[in-house]
């Protein structure tokens, strides 16, 4: 009966120990979340004009939006995290790709398209994310 009490106890012990472990592993872990302000368009309820975003992605992800383009086009990035890097891919209304690059720190890109509504995909790499990005507005250093 001894001997059954105490495997039941070195059995809570280890448990109790790998329970303490595992919570302390756990507190230091990042969160998984961005936050997206948008500022649309005039008139618009779905056409993007600029956005912020701010947060810790454990994996990369896709933003998809869309923003009205027209024949000469220019996005301005202000990313303030050094080992961020985005890309940035714009496709028009015929579904052609008018523009692709991968951005690491501030730019401004200029790019010439079809006017119309378009798409513009930011695909973002895993890790801390603090960024704005201006679609057809003011230049970065007039902030």
């Amino acid at each position: 009966m001894k001997k059954i009490i105490i495997v039941i106890g070195g059995i809570l012990l280890i448990g109790l120990i790998l329970i303490n472990i595992l919570s302390e592993d756990m507190g230091n872990m990042t969160t998984d979340g961005i936050e997206i302000n948008t500022t649309y368009l005039k008139d618009s309820e779905y056409l993007v004009a600029d956005l912020s975003i701010s947060g810790n992605l454990r994996k990369e992800k896709t933003l998809d939006i869309k923003t009205l383009l027209k024949e000469k086009n220019t996005i301005s990035i202000k990313n303030n995290q050094s080992r961020s890097e985005i890309e940035c891919i714009v496709i028009n209304s015929n579904g052609k790709k008018v523009f692709s690059e991968k951005i690491k720190g501030n730019a401004i890109r200029a790019f010439q398209s079809l006017s119309g509504e378009g798409n513009i995909k930011l695909v973002l790499n895993s890790g801390q994310q603090n960024t704005r990005i201006i679609i057809n507005g003011d230049e970065l250093n007039n902030e």
